[in-house]
């Protein structure tokens, strides 16, 4: 498992660069130029440069001339992938999140045409009319189960059209102490024990407080000024959200008790009645039209994107509202319903005003009201959060949480060991896996991630224009040696961007493609490539 730790502080977002002018094709009859490879250095990303190391051999054996090109990251190997595309094929790793299981982020918004300008996702400047196409209709199916099956039609031809290789998913593991807690009916998510639907179920057999170790402290309780995972991860404890991504990657009603979409720019959200603050004042349609506005008003960096295209907030009725859309956009419910945290206005509204502070994102927001599952006790910075879970809130927790955070995954586990604390939420250092194992009462639970590794092409570069030279190229990848001679076994392949772990969108009927150089160089033939004297795969000649 050398690869989980690194996996899950990678990448957390993408950037690209406008492709110059039309695809040129190769010379006709000469050689296939050299593929330069960007890549991660080797001294501190080893298991991401040796895994390009086998990639290159394999493509090396199809006649290719391959050299790797590590660079230092984040400068300048940022630059040179997002800015100045200055590769022809790049080592991707886009990590994993909660919200990532929103099909377009992994299809559409990686591969579509219009994608391609800087700061966006497009960043192999990839063009395909039909990728275009599907991505363009997903966007405006709001019925889950028809947009899935545009989702699993994109999923094919994205692999038919290889823009990337999808190499591999990592597998993280984490450890909790089964004399002291239990999480019955535990669910596989890509977050495994972190994720909500775990931590509501996380049990204290002594029926104390569960003790969480992990090694992030939270850095603010203000959901205006939060930027990080982590922070959102606590936040979403104390504060309710309408919508809440479920473990299958699906949506599932939350504060929300029903959601209808009257038409393609109309979303009526009805609300839980009955339900309140930790204050006691209820929560009503008066309080998510606040939130919506006001994080649009203030510009609330994380919420921003996901309020691009929202027009306007209404209020029908105490406890319904009406969402006005600039245009279809089928990402809304789990991108901005499932993730924006609904405010009490009776705390926020005013705020700078009464405190004399210059915006809402300088409130220290103490003590804290939410609608959420939990109550913030305390907060001692750099040492522990503590959250008393509510019996009234419908979702019903299990049990307090104690959030101890440490200085290191090293330190987590060993008072996992020692049993200062319950449950990890930080994946147990690849070295010690069997240590762990052996443990009595340790039980180790394996997360599969939602993001993966791949080697993606810059198909403005002429080698790469041809897909028949990226499907020959997918199946000169050494797949299984590299999950268990690099990767150490903690990890998975999928054929497609979206993973397994994210089941509803996941199209498995797409075969992976095999490790096979004689298919390789049949695609290749079949197309009209050939090979010099030299063993050189040179282009088709026409």
């Amino acid at each position: 498992m050398r690869l989980a730790t690194a996996f899950a502080g990678a990448l957390m977002g993408l950037g690209g660069f406008l492709g110059i002018g039309a695809t040129v094709a190769l010379a006709q009859g000469q050689p296939v130029p050299e593929i330069k490879v960007l890549t991660w250095p080797a001294a501190k990303y080893q298991h991401y440069f040796e895994t390009s190391n086998y990639v290159a051999e394999g493509w090396r054996k199809l006649g290719l001339k391959v050299t790797l090109d590590p660079q230092p990251f984040p400068s300048p190997m940022l630059s040179k992938w997002f800015k100045e595309h200055d590769f022809d094929v790049v080592m991707s790793v886009l990590s994993g999140s909660p919200q990532r299981s929103e099909p377009d982020f992994f299809t559409n918004a990686q591969f579509n045409s219009r994608n391609s300008a800087p700061g966006d996702s497009n960043v192999g400047s990839f063009s395909s009319p039909k990728v275009d196409e599907l991505g363009a209709r997903q966007l405006a199916l709001y019925d889950a189960q028809e947009r899935r099956k545009v989702i699993y039609e994109l999923q094919r031809v994205l692999a038919d059209e290889q823009p990337e290789a999808v190499l591999a998913y990592v597998v993280n593991t984490f450890a909790m102490n089964t004399a002291k807690v239990e999480i019955p009916g535990y669910e596989d998510t890509s977050d495994g024990p972190r994720s909500l639907w775990n931590m509501l179920r996380l049990t204290s057999k002594a029926g104390t407080a569960v003790k969480i170790g992990r090694t992030i402290d939270q850095g603010t309780f203000n959901p205006l000024a939060a930027t990080i995972v982590e922070d959102f991860n606590t936040l979403s404890l104390v504060y309710d959200k309408l919508v809440e991504l479920g473990a299958d990657g699906s949506p599932r009603m939350w504060l929300a008790e029903a959601l209808e979409v009257v038409d393609p720019t109309t979303v009526v959200v009805k609300l839980r009645q009955g339900h309140s603050f930790s204050d006691g004042k209820p929560v009503t349609a008066e309080d998510v039209k606040f939130s919506f506005d006001y994080l649009k008003r203030w510009d609330a960096a994380y919420f921003k994107k996901y309020l691009e295209k929202l027009a306007s907030v209404e209020i029908v009725d105490p406890t319904t509202v009406r969402f006005k859309l600039t245009e279809a956009y089928a990402p809304f419910i789990i991108n901005t319903l499932g993730q924006v945290l609904i405010l009490p206005k009776h705390v926020w509204e005013g705020v700078v005003e009464k405190t004399g502070i210059a915006k809402p994102q300088d409130f220290r927001n103490m003590p804290l009201i939410g609608s959420g599952p939990y109550v913030l006790r305390y907060w001692r910075e750099g040492q522990e959060i503590s959250l008393q879970r509510r019996p009234d809130h419908f979702a019903k927790p299990a049990s307090d949480l104690l959030i101890v955070v440490f200085g290191s995954a090293e330190l987590v586990g060993a008072s996992l060991k020692k049993g200062d604390i319950d449950v990890s939420f930080q994946p147990i250092v690849p070295t010690v896996v069997k240590e762990f194992a052996a443990e009595k009462n340790i039980k180790l639970i394996q997360a599969r991630s939602n993001g993966h590794m791949s080697m993606r092409y810059n198909t403005a570069r002429p080698a790469l224009a041809s897909k028949a030279l990226r499907q020959a190229m997918a199946h000169a990848i050494p797949y299984e040696a590299i999950i268990e001679e690099i990767l150490g076994g903690d990890a998975g392949r999928s054929a497609t961007p979206i993973v397994p772990v994210n089941a509803f969108w996941h199209d498995g009927s797409i075969p992976l493609p095999a490790y096979d150089i004689d298919k390789a160089k049949a695609i290749l033939k079949a197309a009209g490539f050939s090979w010099g004297p030299d063993g050189v795969l040179r282009a088709p000649a026409k």
